[in-house]
């Protein structure tokens, strides 16, 4: 009689009639660090709409909203420069930086 490995809907293998849990993964080296990258989607009423992708364990939130200020509205280079560029921010424990 042969043994069949079989995986469920609860990611446990099958073993003949027995349950076998799962190999436990290692901790991640930077289980503390979240690294948020924004991009613009959509700029109206003097607001840009970024889309949020994330590197780490967290997603708190898929959308974000910047205002402009009068300065940048008024700067048609400025503006065109910050709605063509994506910021990448980095959370690591209590500390970030910004990368623009």
């Amino acid at each position: 009689m042969h043994k069949r490995y079989i995986k469920d809907a609860a990611s446990k293998e099958l073993v003949g009639d027995k349950r076998k849990d799962p190999r436990a993964q290692a901790p991640s080296s930077k289980s503390s660090q979240l690294t948020m990258t924004l991009f613009p989607t959509k700029f109206e009423n003097r607001k840009i709409e970024y889309k949020i992708k994330y590197k780490g364990r967290t997603r708190p939130f898929s959308r974000a909203r910047a205002l402009i200020t009068s300065e940048q509205y008024m700067d048609r280079t400025k503006l065109k420069e910050l709605l063509s560029s994506f910021l990448t921010i980095i959370l690591d424990g209590g500390t970030s930086s910004t990368n623009a």
